[in-house]
């Protein structure tokens, strides 16, 4: 029969697996280091602060992008 000791270690790990997984899951956005319109490169604050969006495009592209209908 397991202890308090054991059924708590067994939570930390399903939570741990948990987070790891969800990490995973919130990079699989695309990324890329130069924006795809002009070519400058994006700097590294815009990409996380767009953690688990794409982040395709320098935040003068993307406003131009966005004004023109194209959103994302």
């Amino acid at each position: 029969m397991a202890d308090a000791v054991d059924i708590a270690n067994d939570r930390m790990l399903d939570e741990m697996d948990r987070r790891l997984a969800n990490h995973a899951l919130a990079r699989q956005c695309p990324v890329a280091e130069e924006c795809e319109d002009c070519g400058d490169p994006i700097p590294f604050e815009r990409v996380q602060a767009l953690a688990k969006l794409p982040c395709l495009r320098c935040v003068e592209c993307q406003g131009y992008h966005e004004r023109k209908g194209g959103g994302l």
